[in-house]
């Protein structure tokens, strides 16, 4: 059994090498938000108990992420504004949690007493796998300013890790809890997303067959919830410092129009990452704020009513599925729109980081579920399909690698898609 975990561990490490080998030499981005997020004054200042201190306690372009101004202030001191230190800081992050990923699963389905040996057997290692060269991800591991990602993600997936330990001891082990504790405040302080890890928490204890109405759940968990309400409320201060997010006056979508772009934007994260076709670094609002919605936007929630009308008493009967589109749902819910952000952008590749674990669960048990059920020779044909299905992925992942090399071959990108959209409308026409 340590063998087969040893092996797969092997495998998703040179696989994340052969993917992502190209951002090794890859520049920082000087016009791309590097010159601030990255090399700032923080940064040049060095290591000393006055600049820990000082990146601690303050909001820095109205966002609040010391953890990753951390990593960026120790590359810098130990070599510099050398990019390839930097960008191979952010591949090794990105391969510790696709290792995260195989061993949370693994426990996860353990303390599950999961009973089909097939799906013990392959799902860890197929959905770490899968989450390893999902083409969405490029953004957080290609572009150093978006390091704060792969951070946070990170320390919350050692909390969960951590909880699950706790869990398997029925409480005893209070060790255990906290670390929990301790990575979770870590994840927080690399990026605000980590909120939402109580009700993740929440999410695991039911799928582990707990009673949530038990007072023993609550008990632990209560904790993190008052902690992630006062995580919300320093990352809605950090944002109003710049005049922006929740607590701003700052004029926003009305609340009908911001829960359309929540279901816009649901769609979007579930698709990219499932058919990661023609990504790019910056997608903005179809509308600005007081204007009338484009009318494609309505179809959205249509299809989100006609989904959960015809498919989701499939959903709710079977605890996996259940499980792996809650996991998707909560890490993209803060995402949404449906509270006001600051954001110029109406959906970023990044933002499906963790998200993106949830699409591969799901892709990877109906792919092993399906494949139990239908006869040899179809059998023979799904795996040729899911083994192309993940040769595109890698071989998209590769090439998405390399559009973040400067600002230039990026820029470049954007511009070769508003001609092709152009040509397009000319066509029309």
């Amino acid at each position: 059994m340590k063998k087969t975990k040893w092996l797969c561990c092997v495998c998703l490490i040179v696989v994340a090498f052969i993917a992502y080998y190209p951002i090794l030499g890859n520049q920082l981005l000087d016009f791309w938000d590097d010159q601030w997020v990255v090399m700032n004054f923080y940064t040049d200042a060095g290591v000393s108990w006055q600049n820990l201190w000082s990146i601690l306690t303050t909001y820095y372009h109205g966002q609040y992420a010391p953890f990753n101004e951390y990593l960026y202030l120790f590359l810098h001191e130990a070599f510099g504004y050398n990019a390839f230190y930097f960008h191979l800081a952010s591949l090794l992050l990105h391969i510790a949690n696709v290792l995260l990923v195989y061993l949370v699963f693994k426990k996860i389905l353990a303390l599950a007493v999961c009973k089909n040996e097939s799906v013990n057997r392959y799902l860890p290692c197929m959905t770490a796998f899968v989450f390893l060269i999902t083409t969405v991800n490029v953004e957080s591991v290609a572009w150093m300013s978006a390091s704060k990602i792969l951070v946070y993600a990170f320390f919350y997936l050692l909390a969960t890790l951590s909880l699950l330990r706790y869990i398997e001891s029925g409480g005893s082990k209070k060790r255990y809890l906290g670390w929990t504790y301790l990575f979770f405040v870590s994840s927080f302080l690399g990026k605000e997303q980590a909120v939402t890890f109580p009700v993740f928490a929440l999410l695991l204890y039911w799928f582990l067959g707990y009673d949530l109405k038990s007072k023993k759940v609550w008990v632990t968990l209560i904790p993190f919830f008052l902690l992630s309400l006062c995580f919300g409320y320093i990352t809605m201060l950090s944002q109003l410092a710049v005049g922006g997010g929740a607590l701003s006056s700052e004029a926003t979508y009305p609340l009908w129009q911001r829960l359309i772009y929540g279901c816009y934007t649901f769609c979007e994260y579930f698709f990219k990452c499932l058919f990661p076709v023609k990504l790019s670094y910056l997608y903005p609002f179809p509308s600005v704020v007081g204007e009338d919605l484009p009318g494609w936007l309505y179809f959205y929630p249509v299809f989100i009513v006609l989904f959960i009308f015809f498919f989701w008493k499939y959903v709710w009967k079977d605890k996996m599925l259940m499980f792996g589109l809650s996991l998707f749902a909560i890490h993209i819910a803060v995402t949404l729109h449906i509270i006001p952000l600051s954001r110029f952008a109406v959906v970023a590749d990044r933002y499906a980081y963790l998200s993106s674990i949830g699409v591969a669960f799901l892709l990877v048990y109906i792919l092993l579920i399906y494949y139990e059920k239908i006869s040899r020779k179809w059998g023979v044909a799904l795996k040729v399909i899911f083994v192309s299905y993940l040769f595109y992925l890698g071989i998209y992942t590769n090439l998405r690698s390399r559009v973040w090399f400067d600002t230039d071959t990026l820029k470049q990108e954007m511009r070769e898609l508003l001609r092709s959209r152009d040509d397009f409308k000319e066509e029309e026409h």
